[in-house]
C-alpha cells in the first residue's frame, strides 16, 4: 500500500487572513483564519486552522478540510 507523505488538508488554498465558513450540527459559522497548525497524527501532519469566529467572538481550532473560503462579499458564494 502506497501512502502519500503530504499533509492531510495541506493542499487547501486557504491562507491566513482569509474569511471562511463552516457548519457544525446545522449551525453555520464564519470567521477569519489567524493561524495554521500542523499536528502529527496517524503518521502524517494534519492541518488545522485557528479561526476567530464572528458569532462567538473567540478562537476555534478546526480541521482545514472543513473550512470553505468566502470569495466575495456575498456570504452565499464560497469556494471549496
Amino acid at each position: 500500500m502506497n501512502v502519500s507523505n503530504e499533509s492531510f488538508g495541506g493542499s487547501s488554498n486557504i491562507e491566513i487572513g482569509d474569511v471562511v465558513r463552516w457548519a457544525k450540527f446545522d449551525k453555520k459559522y464564519s470567521g477569519v483564519v489567524s493561524n495554521k497548525l500542523f499536528v502529527n497524527g496517524g503518521g502524517r501532519n494534519v492541518v488545522f486552522g485557528v479561526v476567530f469566529c464572528f458569532q462567538t467572538q473567540d478562537s476555534k481550532t478546526i480541521l482545514l478540510l472543513n473550512l470553505k473560503k468566502v470569495v466575495k462579499n456575498d456570504e452565499e458564494v464560497v469556494e471549496n
